[in-house]
């Protein structure tokens, strides 16, 4: 029985050394991660620093947007101009050289039909200067009430690439809009 019984005692004791041991070597592994963490935090943002110094002069942001809406088209697209710059929704409408309407905004496109349903709503004022005003601002998504006709694309920095808020931010400088570093556009394609 006392043989059992320090027996039972040894293995008791080996399990609290075992354990005291084992959550020893956990904490110390928790320490080497967060200093793994911390050393890749510290090189993602020295490659976001060196990649954003003179980046809002370099960037052509017209061939930008193309690349980005490219990227899920079956043809590629080529935006010849900036038709208009819509501060209200930080949003930009673009020309494609094919003839396409490209509306890109960090709002998605239920945001932009409400947008256009305010802008119908004032067109039917009476006065001529309400009318040419309203002439004007004409909707983003041109007839489409319902958003058919209406490509959207939803890019997203998680499956674009860790520099995607950074370029994003220096084409809106470049167009006169402010998105700040916007993780997500919308680009709505009207044909």
């Amino acid at each position: 029985m006392t043989f059992e019984l320090s027996t039972l005692l040894l293995v008791l004791l080996l399990a609290v050394i075992l354990t005291v041991y084992n959550q020893r070597q956990a904490s110390a592994l928790r320490g080497v991660e967060r200093l793994v963490q911390d050393f890749v935090a510290m090189q993602i943002r020295d490659r976001r620093t060196r990649h954003i110094e003179g980046l809002a002069t370099r960037i052509d942001p017209l061939d930008w947007l193309a690349r980005q809406v490219s990227a899920e088209l079956e043809q590629p697209v080529s935006i010849s101009e900036v038709m208009r710059v819509m501060h209200e929704i930080r949003a930009v409408e673009l020309r494609a050289s094919s003839g396409q309407r490209v509306i890109v905004s960090i709002l998605p496109k239920s945001d932009i039909m409400r947008f256009d349903r305010r802008l119908r709503a004032a067109g039917k004022q009476k006065n001529a200067a309400e009318r040419v005003a309203s002439f004007a601002s004409r909707p983003l998504l041109g007839k489409s009430r319902w958003g058919w006709g209406v490509q959207t694309i939803e890019q997203v920095m998680s499956q674009t690439n860790e520099f995607f808020d950074l370029e994003a931010e220096a084409v809106a400088e470049r167009l006169g809009l402010k998105w700040d570093k916007p993780s997500r556009l919308w680009f709505h394609v009207v044909k």
